[in-house]
């Protein structure tokens, strides 16, 4: 079999030629009845296999909004082809060749199905490398940058953990074709400089996804999955919105401590800190897709939206109660035009020796809600994390 292949060598070169030609001459001997359109084992109807490994140089960027994310990374396919099995002709365990030759080899068709924007690097010259051993085994590998979708579950963010994955198929070439196959348990590595602003890569799985589709539904493509499993770092969200919002509340419990009378004061208070708290709230959401289910980051900033609005509305509730007892007195002044002034004093001094006043009652209920609102904030931190981080 293997001297039907050597064939076109042979006649190109005598046999005292075989062994002491150029390697030059040798690889343009090899490719002259190769077929590059077809796969190695076109003729023996049988799938080649190709082994694929990774490696991963960077991750760029993990959008939450557009929820996709951009890696760079080596890409690298092992086959064997037959038809280029030169062992024993040229003494050199492989041949390196240039990018300009690869165009002369059949490379397998590897595509990424949730692949949003590709490109390959071209500085300073085409970053491809194949290299050609004796038995014809092949091993191709490429430098690549991508924009791979990632649909997410943003039901605990930020407290979320990601699986990004990649699936890797043949786009023209059914399971009689080609099958991938990660090389082994370890396929896929990162580089030791590998690093995320707001995630840690945790983990990842290598799978098998192949598919049926076509104009009949039977095509099987072979399809291989890379899962990336990411768990965010939550310590931008505790300095920019967590630890700001609680700050937010605690000021708005300063009012408890003031005198009723300090209408402006307690009035200014409650609605600054309103406001802040919703300013705080459309930052915190800004960045994030319009889902329709509620997040771990709108539980908390809108239960901090509403201790701080008990707070202001538990002014306006002591303001009516402490001016009950002005108006009583004001509705005995009315009432007693026609009386002496004696009579008169007299009927104030009842009303205000009235027990448990409006003022009484409304300093009774500050006293309360220093009580109540922080223990009540302390046990709604509590419940958060444990239902969110636990």
């Amino acid at each position: 079999m293997r001297l039907t292949l050597l064939l076109p060598i042979l006649s190109l070169l005598t046999i005292n030629d075989v062994f002491c030609q150029t390697r030059t001459d040798f690889i343009r001997a090899l490719l002259v009845d190769y077929d590059n359109r077809i796969t190695p084992n076109f003729e023996k109807n049988i799938p080649t296999e190709v082994e694929v490994s990774l490696f991963i140089n960077s991750i760029d960027s993990i959008s939450e909004e557009t929820m996709d994310f951009t890696m760079n990374t080596f890409v690298q396919q092992e086959w064997k082809d037959p038809r280029l099995d030169f062992h024993g002709f040229i003494d050199v365990e492989y041949l390196e060749l240039d990018a300009g030759l690869i165009k002369e080899i059949w490379v397998p068709d590897l595509y990424f199905t949730n692949e949003k924007v590709a490109s390959f690097h071209d500085v300073t010259v085409p970053n491809k490398m194949l290299h050609l051993f004796s038995d014809g085994r092949i091993v191709y590998r490429l430098r690549i940058s991508l924009k791979a979708s990632c649909p997410m579950d943003l039901y605990k963010y930020p407290m979320d953990e990601q699986t990004c994955s990649l699936y890797l198929q043949s786009f023209a070439f059914t399971t009689n074709g080609i099958v991938f196959k990660w090389k082994n348990d370890s396929a896929v590595q990162k580089s030791n400089r590998f690093e995320l602003p707001q995630f840690r890569l945790v983990g990842n799985d290598t799978l098998e996804c192949n598919e049926s589709y076509g104009t009949n539904g039977n095509a099987s493509f072979s399809c291989i999955q890379l899962d990336l499993h990411f768990k965010r770092n939550i310590g931008y969200y505790m300095i920019q919105f967590f630890v700001p919002s609680v700050m937010i509340v605690l000021l708005s419990w300063v009012s408890f401590w003031l005198t009723i009378d300090a209408v402006p004061a307690r009035i200014s208070l409650g609605i600054l800190t309103v406001l802040t708290m919703t300013t705080q709230r459309s930052a915190g959401t800004a960045s994030l897709p319009r889902v329709s289910y509620i997040k771990a980051i709108d539980v908390w900033m809108g239960a901090c939206l509403v201790f701080v609005f008990a707070a202001l509305l538990e002014f306006a509730f002591v303001n009516v109660m402490e001016r009950r007892q002005i108006r009583r007195v004001q509705s005995v002044r009315l009432k007693g035009n026609g009386e002496s002034k004696p009579c008169l004093e007299k009927l104030e001094r009842n009303v205000s020796r009235q027990p448990m006043t409006g003022h009484k009652k409304a300093k009774t209920i500050d006293n309360v809600s220093r009580v109540i609102f922080p223990i009540s904030f302390i046990l709604f931190c509590v419940v958060y994390w444990v239902y969110y981080v636990m």
